[in-house]
């Protein structure tokens, strides 16, 4: 006797429809940006994960703001974003400790393109080194750059955001943004910063179709450590982050860090204590003369 296949249910067709969620921890919203035709606008987009970022998006075909320090790289990877498939790549020199220069970012890309969908504020600054030896102008620079420049561009693009109902607004922090490190004081209080930052507005904006999502890069293949020794512990290539960012775009989440980086998070109120010491001594044994660090160049 043959029998009948059941028909599946409702639920069981809406868990079908799910789409698969991207390998990353993070609380998602239910909706995002349909990246074909929408224009994401990047600082420090001229290489490493500025760089990463609008050619993944690029692939997508989205279209691009894109706003660095070094123009003239930025105009080689506007190029290759444009060979990636993006239809529109609009440039500018930027430099986002500079409130001027990142009001005029978001308005020449407005003016541009219209609407901004997705904003990207990745570019970033940090030195490495003790406290009491920190130059007060590097930790000048990371303010500026690290925060100020995160309000300023945030500030300037919200106001179109919210009058159209929707956008997303992405603040790249880091693992050092919920995991300081030794030697490294400044530039965590600069990510912690932004984490806040980011909590706070994002309750401001609840309800109105904006979404404040924080992605959190670990130590990450790119010239931030071109001048200064190398990170401690595993070192990822700038596409994972840009995969993490574009997904994020798609599918906004509250906070998005790479698995490894989350079991961290987990344990810091039982291993917190032994995490500083170890980095500490790490550092130490690596650079056994450590005192006013090496400086990295700025991320652009």
């Amino acid at each position: 006797m043959a029998w009948a296949r059941r028909s599946p249910g409702p639920r069981a067709r809406l868990r079908r429809r799910r789409p698969s969620w991207p390998r990353f921890y993070g609380r998602t919203y239910p909706c995002g940006v349909r990246l074909k035709g929408a224009v994401v606008a990047i600082t420090g987009a001229s290489s490493g994960i500025g760089e990463a970022t609008a050619l993944a998006f690029a692939r997508k075909g989205a279209r691009l703001a894109l706003g660095a320090r070094r123009l003239d790289r930025l105009n080689a990877v506007a190029e290759r974003c444009r060979q990636k498939g993006s239809p529109d790549v609009s440039t500018r020199r930027l430099d986002v400790g500079k409130r001027a220069d990142a009001r005029a970012f978001v308005a020449a890309a407005l003016r541009d393109h219209e609407q901004i969908d997705v904003l990207v504020n990745n570019a970033g600054f940090g030195w490495m080194g003790p406290l009491h030896e920190m130059p007060e102008e590097k930790v000048d620079e990371m303010i500026a750059t690290n925060i100020a420049g995160v309000v300023a561009t945030t500030q300037a693009a919200l106001p179109s955001m919210l009058e159209r109902r929707r956008g997303v607004i992405i603040n790249v922090s880091s693992v050092l943004g919920f995991r300081a490190a030794p030697y490294s004081a400044v530039y965590s209080a600069t990510k912690h910063a932004v984490v806040g930052l980011s909590h706070a507005l994002r309750g401001e904006v609840s309800g109105t179709g904006v979404k404040v999502c924080v992605v959190y890069p670990s130590s990450t293949r790119s010239e931030f450590f071109a001048n200064t020794e190398a990170p401690i512990g595993p070192v990822y290539p700038p596409s994972w982050v840009a995969r993490l960012i574009v997904r994020t775009a798609r599918f906004p989440r509250r906070d998005a860090i790479v698995l490894p980086f989350r079991l961290v998070h987990l344990t810091e109120p039982i291993f917190g204590g032994l995490i500083d010491h170890s980095i500490g001594e790490a550092r130490r044994l690596r650079s056994p003369g450590l005192g006013g660090g090496a400086t990295p160049p700025p991320q652009p």
